[in-house]
């Protein structure tokens, strides 16, 4: 076997050699040249007819014979590697339907890209709706004080849902407080003035009418009216001793209202009391001397209802007698009747005064309190305790859920089919298979055209004009909430 390989390789070299070195490239990339090798090593009959017939170049390789002696070790090497290129021939046909398959799915791929693209920019569209984006908005209202001062409390933060005349802003009050206590008391006494003059009015006239009738009573009347006299005299006692145990009690709370007075003045003074404190003390000082006043009055009035009583007593004891100084005493009470009725007008405009001035103060005292003016959400809070307020000045914003409304912007191509009262559907984004569409309608359309967005600064983008539309729904919601993105579709009669 050895020598049959040496001379196998002594008749081939010099020819195989210069055969094998061109066509090995090519064994390397196809498969039939790795057929045609194996001939090439087992029969070398033929191999001198390929060489001469491909390479001309032959004296080279026979010149050059030497070195193939150190190609030789090489010849079987490629032999023994066409034995597995052989073995690798079989799986040749996978690898060709693995090509198919791969084509066949690229071509699938392809169709459904460029169906998707033709349904996307060529489907059939409904000339009967008109698609457009917006966003949802509401009224809102702001809320300020008529009044001025330091804020003393905020019951609501952003977020919170308020009812209509509920409580939002307190400012301090102590000081329209005091006022409204003192203007309180003027005004009783005002009051009491006013009646003591009606009282008197009435005991004068009562006067004067019984002195009237006596003059035409017999002389045997006269008995009969003297212990109506001596009644009238008991209870008018009866009064003034109610009237001083008043005026006792009144003197009693001065007393005590004084040294309170003194009491935090000294230590306003001294620093260790507030300053406000100390008017209110002296303010209750005040209006305890009022009532003194007011009560000591009533004595008065008490007093004078005696003094009357007896006079009417005495009348009667000398109507009989006297007839003259009867008609005497009548114009006497008819006089002091009319300066009664002066004193009742008195009364009666101080009153009133008391009262315009209580109802100033109450309604100053009114206007450091806030309330909602409607029932919704606080969606702005832009005031804190402490702080010192204006009049007018904006310290909530409240938005009103249930008047919601869409928008949105339409092109002014479309603009002419947009009608007011037009039926919608609008589409929340927690709803993006559009299965729970919300019912609107149009309301309104802006009378000038637009950009969209408004703050265009480009050339570039200002390029189509819209126009605002807005939507007003049917059932809003609770879930439905200024500043949320929403679609919408107007439906046109068909």
């Amino acid at each position: 076997m050895t020598h049959l390989t040496d001379s196998s390789q002594l008749s081939t070299e010099p020819q195989a050699t210069d055969s094998v070195q061109p066509s090995a490239p090519k064994s390397s990339i196809e498969s039939p040249p790795t057929d045609s090798v194996q001939p090439l090593v087992a029969k070398s009959s033929t191999e001198p007819q390929q060489t001469n017939s491909v390479q001309p170049p032959a004296p080279k390789s026979s010149i050059e014979s030497p070195p193939t002696d150190s190609v030789q070790p090489p010849a079987p090497k490629s032999s023994t590697e066409s034995q597995p290129n052989d073995s690798a021939q079989p799986p040749a046909p996978k690898s060709s339907s693995h090509r198919w398959l791969w084509l066949l799915l690229g071509t699938i791929a392809i169709a459904g890209t460029g169906a998707g693209i033709w349904y996307g920019f060529f489907r059939p569209k409904n000339n009967n709706l008109i698609p457009f984006s917006g966003r949802i908005e509401g009224y809102e209202t702001d809320v300020s004080t008529k009044g001025s001062g330091r804020v003393k409390e905020v019951t609501v933060r952003e977020g919170a849902t308020v009812k209509k005349g509920q409580l939002l802003v307190r400012l301090d009050d102590d000081e329209v407080q005091s006022e409204l206590l003192a203007t309180k008391s003027t005004v009783d006494a005002a009051k009491q003035r006013e009646a003591t003059a009606r009282l008197q009015i009435s005991v004068l006239n009562s006067q004067v009418a019984d002195t009237k009738l006596n003059l035409k009573q017999s002389e045997g009347d006269t008995i009969g009216k003297v212990a109506e006299a001596e009644a009238l005299v008991s209870t008018a006692q009866a009064a003034l001793k109610q009237e001083q145990a008043r005026v006792a009690e009144a003197r009693a709370l001065l007393k005590q209202t004084k040294v309170d007075r003194d009491r935090f003045v000294n230590l306003a003074n001294l620093g260790a009391e507030t300053r406000q404190r100390a008017d209110l003390a002296q303010t209750a000082f005040e209006t305890a001397q009022a009532m003194l006043e007011s009560r000591q009055a009533g004595v008065e009035v008490a007093r004078n209802a005696i003094a009357i009583a007896q006079g009417k007593l005495t009348q009667a004891q000398t109507t009989a007698l006297n007839p003259d100084r009867q008609e005497t005493n009548i114009g006497r009470l008819q006089t002091q009747v009319n300066q009664a009725k002066v004193a009742l007008l008195g009364a009666q405009a101080d009153v009133k005064t008391a009262q315009a001035n209580q109802q100033l103060i109450q309604s100053r005292l009114n206007n450091l309190t806030v309330k909602s003016p409607i029932a919704g959400i606080v969606t702005t809070r832009s005031v804190e305790p402490g702080t010192v307020v204006l009049p007018s000045r904006p310290l909530l914003r409240i938005v009103d859920m249930k008047q919601v409304y869409m928008r949105g912007f339409i092109p002014g191509g479309q603009i002419a089919r947009i009608r007011v009262g037009q039926l919608t559907k609008v589409y929340l984004d927690s709803d993006p298979k559009h299965e729970h569409p919300l019912n609107a309608k149009v309301i309104s359309i802006d009378a000038k055209a637009s950009f969209t967005p408004e703050n265009i600064y480009f050339q570039k983008d200002r390029v189509e004009q819209v126009f605002g539309v807005k939507l007003s729904f049917d059932k809003p919601g609770s879930f439905v909430k200024p500043g949320m993105p929403v679609d919408a579709e107007i439906l046109l009669k068909k």
